[in-house]
Protein backbone atom coordinates (compact mmCIF):
# COMPACT_ATOMS: atom_id res chain seq x y z
CA UNK A 1 0.00 0.00 0.00
CA UNK A 2 2.81 2.54 0.81
CA UNK A 3 4.44 2.03 -2.34
CA UNK A 4 1.19 2.67 -4.05
CA UNK A 5 1.08 5.83 -2.38
CA UNK A 6 4.64 6.67 -3.37
CA UNK A 7 4.07 6.40 -6.89
CA UNK A 8 0.56 8.34 -6.65
CA UNK A 9 2.94 11.01 -4.87
CA UNK A 10 5.19 11.06 -7.40
CA UNK A 11 2.39 11.74 -10.53
CA UNK A 12 1.50 14.54 -8.76
CA UNK A 13 4.81 16.71 -8.39
CA UNK A 14 4.98 19.31 -11.01
CA UNK A 15 7.39 18.45 -13.73
CA UNK A 16 8.93 21.62 -14.41
CA UNK A 17 10.53 23.87 -12.08
CA UNK A 18 10.98 26.86 -14.19
CA UNK A 19 8.94 30.13 -13.66
CA UNK A 20 6.70 31.17 -16.80
CA UNK A 21 8.96 32.35 -19.47
CA UNK A 22 12.15 31.40 -17.64
CA UNK A 23 14.21 28.65 -19.84
CA UNK A 24 16.68 27.88 -16.94
CA UNK A 25 15.88 27.18 -13.03
CA UNK A 26 18.55 29.49 -11.75
CA UNK A 27 17.85 32.41 -14.35
CA UNK A 28 14.71 34.58 -12.99
CA UNK A 29 13.14 37.87 -14.33
CA UNK A 30 15.06 39.42 -11.74
CA UNK A 31 18.67 38.82 -12.75
CA UNK A 32 20.29 41.65 -14.56
CA UNK A 33 21.67 39.01 -17.20
CA UNK A 34 17.97 37.73 -18.27
CA UNK A 35 17.59 39.26 -21.65
CA UNK A 36 20.61 38.21 -22.86
CA UNK A 37 20.10 34.46 -21.93
CA UNK A 38 16.31 34.15 -23.08
CA UNK A 39 17.34 35.89 -26.47
CA UNK A 40 20.10 33.35 -26.88
CA UNK A 41 17.82 30.27 -25.99
CA UNK A 42 15.40 31.54 -28.35
CA UNK A 43 18.08 31.79 -31.29
CA UNK A 44 18.82 28.44 -29.93
CA UNK A 45 22.73 29.58 -29.22
CA UNK A 46 21.78 28.36 -25.47
CA UNK A 47 20.51 24.81 -24.90
CA UNK A 48 16.95 25.15 -23.62
CA UNK A 49 16.98 21.08 -22.54
CA UNK A 50 19.45 21.60 -19.53
CA UNK A 51 17.84 22.67 -16.04
CA UNK A 52 20.38 25.02 -15.58
CA UNK A 53 22.10 28.07 -16.99
CA UNK A 54 25.40 28.05 -13.90
CA UNK A 55 25.15 31.77 -14.72
CA UNK A 56 28.35 32.22 -12.41
CA UNK A 57 30.72 29.03 -13.51
CA UNK A 58 33.54 30.66 -15.81
CA UNK A 59 32.73 30.61 -19.05
CA UNK A 60 35.14 28.05 -21.23
CA UNK A 61 37.40 29.30 -24.23
CA UNK A 62 35.58 26.57 -26.40
CA UNK A 63 32.17 27.98 -24.29
CA UNK A 64 32.86 31.09 -25.92
CA UNK A 65 33.78 30.41 -29.20
CA UNK A 66 30.87 28.04 -29.61
CA UNK A 67 28.55 31.07 -29.55
CA UNK A 68 30.81 33.40 -31.42
CA UNK A 69 30.73 31.11 -34.37
CA UNK A 70 26.96 30.71 -33.95
CA UNK A 71 26.29 34.48 -33.75
CA UNK A 72 28.03 34.43 -37.23
CA UNK A 73 25.98 32.09 -38.69
CA UNK A 74 27.18 28.83 -37.66
CA UNK A 75 29.74 26.31 -39.08
CA UNK A 76 30.18 26.87 -43.14
CA UNK A 77 32.91 25.30 -44.08
CA UNK A 78 33.75 21.80 -44.61
CA UNK A 79 35.39 20.51 -41.33
CA UNK A 80 39.19 18.95 -41.87
CA UNK A 81 40.37 15.37 -41.67
CA UNK A 82 43.09 16.98 -39.04
CA UNK A 83 42.67 19.30 -36.48
CA UNK A 84 45.06 23.01 -36.84
CA UNK A 85 45.26 23.06 -33.37
CA UNK A 86 47.04 20.81 -31.38
CA UNK A 87 44.89 19.81 -28.05
CA UNK A 88 41.80 19.93 -30.02
CA UNK A 89 40.35 16.77 -31.25
CA UNK A 90 38.01 15.56 -34.12
CA UNK A 91 35.57 13.89 -31.57
CA UNK A 92 35.64 17.06 -29.26
CA UNK A 93 32.07 18.67 -28.79
CA UNK A 94 33.81 22.23 -30.04
CA UNK A 95 36.16 20.52 -32.79
CA UNK A 96 34.06 21.82 -35.75
CA UNK A 97 33.62 25.12 -33.50
CA UNK A 98 37.67 25.78 -32.60
CA UNK A 99 38.60 25.46 -36.83
CA UNK A 100 35.66 27.35 -37.56
CA UNK A 101 37.25 30.08 -36.04
CA UNK A 102 40.82 29.15 -37.07
CA UNK A 103 40.13 29.37 -40.34
CA UNK A 104 38.36 32.81 -39.85
CA UNK A 105 41.59 34.25 -37.88
CA UNK A 106 39.35 35.10 -35.20
CA UNK A 107 41.45 32.73 -33.30
CA UNK A 108 44.98 32.32 -33.92
CA UNK A 109 46.00 29.67 -30.73
CA UNK A 110 49.14 30.88 -28.57
CA UNK A 111 51.69 32.75 -30.38
CA UNK A 112 49.55 33.57 -33.25
CA UNK A 113 50.28 29.79 -34.38
CA UNK A 114 47.17 28.52 -36.22
CA UNK A 115 47.75 27.91 -39.92
CA UNK A 116 45.07 25.80 -41.78
CA UNK A 117 47.65 24.32 -45.11
CA UNK A 118 49.95 23.21 -42.04
CA UNK A 119 47.63 21.43 -40.60
CA UNK A 120 45.85 19.51 -43.51
CA UNK A 121 46.27 16.22 -44.29
CA UNK A 122 48.91 16.74 -46.88
CA UNK A 123 50.70 19.28 -45.49
CA UNK A 124 50.47 18.25 -41.40
CA UNK A 125 53.57 18.49 -39.44
CA UNK A 126 53.79 16.32 -36.02
CA UNK A 127 56.51 18.89 -34.68
CA UNK A 128 54.43 21.61 -35.40
CA UNK A 129 52.49 22.70 -31.75
CA UNK A 130 49.55 24.93 -31.84
CA UNK A 131 47.46 25.45 -28.62
CA UNK A 132 44.07 27.20 -28.08
CA UNK A 133 43.48 25.82 -24.43
CA UNK A 134 39.83 25.12 -25.17
CA UNK A 135 39.46 23.85 -21.50
CA UNK A 136 40.88 27.03 -20.09
CA UNK A 137 38.55 29.67 -18.90
CA UNK A 138 38.58 33.48 -21.05
CA UNK A 139 39.65 36.52 -19.83
CA UNK A 140 38.06 39.42 -20.26
CA UNK A 141 40.92 40.70 -22.57
CA UNK A 142 40.61 37.44 -24.44
CA UNK A 143 37.26 38.02 -24.89
CA UNK A 144 37.46 41.93 -26.12
CA UNK A 145 39.62 40.62 -28.95
CA UNK A 146 38.07 37.92 -30.52
CA UNK A 147 35.15 39.89 -30.41
CA UNK A 148 36.98 43.20 -32.37
CA UNK A 149 38.40 39.96 -34.91
CA UNK A 150 34.68 38.33 -35.33
CA UNK A 151 32.71 41.51 -35.78
CA UNK A 152 34.94 43.88 -36.73
CA UNK A 153 34.56 46.72 -33.86
CA UNK A 154 36.65 49.21 -34.53
CA UNK A 155 37.62 52.05 -31.97
CA UNK A 156 35.34 55.16 -32.43
CA UNK A 157 37.47 57.33 -29.62
CA UNK A 158 34.24 58.22 -27.84
CA UNK A 159 33.84 56.04 -24.77
CA UNK A 160 36.81 56.98 -21.94
CA UNK A 161 39.70 55.08 -21.27
CA UNK A 162 39.88 52.72 -18.32
CA UNK A 163 42.19 52.86 -15.26
CA UNK A 164 43.41 49.34 -15.58
CA UNK A 165 43.98 49.26 -19.85
CA UNK A 166 47.55 50.65 -20.46
CA UNK A 167 47.63 51.72 -23.62
CA UNK A 168 49.92 49.81 -26.08
CA UNK A 169 49.26 46.39 -24.64
CA UNK A 170 47.77 43.54 -26.83
CA UNK A 171 44.20 43.70 -25.45
CA UNK A 172 43.99 48.05 -25.19
CA UNK A 173 42.47 48.29 -28.63
CA UNK A 174 40.47 45.96 -28.34
CA UNK A 175 39.08 47.01 -24.81
CA UNK A 176 38.53 50.48 -25.74
CA UNK A 177 36.45 49.55 -28.91
CA UNK A 178 34.30 47.53 -27.05
CA UNK A 179 33.88 49.73 -25.21
CA UNK A 180 33.10 52.54 -27.75
CA UNK A 181 30.11 49.75 -28.59
CA UNK A 182 28.98 49.41 -25.61
CA UNK A 183 29.74 45.74 -24.85
CA UNK A 184 31.95 46.52 -22.09
CA UNK A 185 30.72 48.86 -19.67
CA UNK A 186 33.59 48.65 -16.71
CA UNK A 187 32.61 48.20 -13.02
CA UNK A 188 29.51 50.74 -11.59
CA UNK A 189 31.61 53.73 -9.70
CA UNK A 190 34.69 52.92 -11.35
CA UNK A 191 37.27 53.17 -14.29
CA UNK A 192 38.42 49.39 -13.95
CA UNK A 193 37.63 47.17 -16.79
CA UNK A 194 39.73 44.05 -15.26
CA UNK A 195 41.09 42.47 -18.29
CA UNK A 196 43.02 40.04 -16.55
CA UNK A 197 39.83 38.91 -14.89
CA UNK A 198 38.31 35.23 -16.18
CA UNK A 199 34.50 35.82 -17.71
CA UNK A 200 31.59 33.79 -16.45
CA UNK A 201 29.02 32.11 -18.59
CA UNK A 202 26.20 35.40 -17.30
CA UNK A 203 29.21 38.39 -18.61
CA UNK A 204 29.99 36.34 -21.80
CA UNK A 205 26.49 35.76 -22.72
CA UNK A 206 25.67 39.82 -21.87
CA UNK A 207 28.51 40.66 -23.74
CA UNK A 208 27.94 38.74 -27.41
CA UNK A 209 24.15 40.00 -26.80
CA UNK A 210 25.48 43.45 -27.00
CA UNK A 211 27.54 42.70 -30.08
CA UNK A 212 24.23 43.10 -32.68
CA UNK A 213 22.38 45.82 -30.36
CA UNK A 214 24.11 48.92 -32.06
CA UNK A 215 24.72 50.77 -28.72
CA UNK A 216 27.20 53.62 -29.08
CA UNK A 217 28.68 55.48 -25.75
CA UNK A 218 27.46 57.07 -24.09
CA UNK A 219 24.33 55.67 -25.01
CA UNK A 220 24.93 52.03 -23.43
Amino acid sequence: MKRIISILMLCILPVALHAEGESYSDVGTSNWFYDSVESFVEQEYLDASKDKFRPADLALRSEFIKLVVEINGGIIDELPDMPGFSDVSPGDWFFGYMEEAGREEWLKGDGDCYSASRFDSAHRDTDIKCFVRPHSNISRAEAAVIVRRAFGKSRLGKAPAFSDNPAGSWFSDAIQAAADHCILKGDDGTRKVRPGDPVNRAEMVTMLYRVDSGGRYPEC
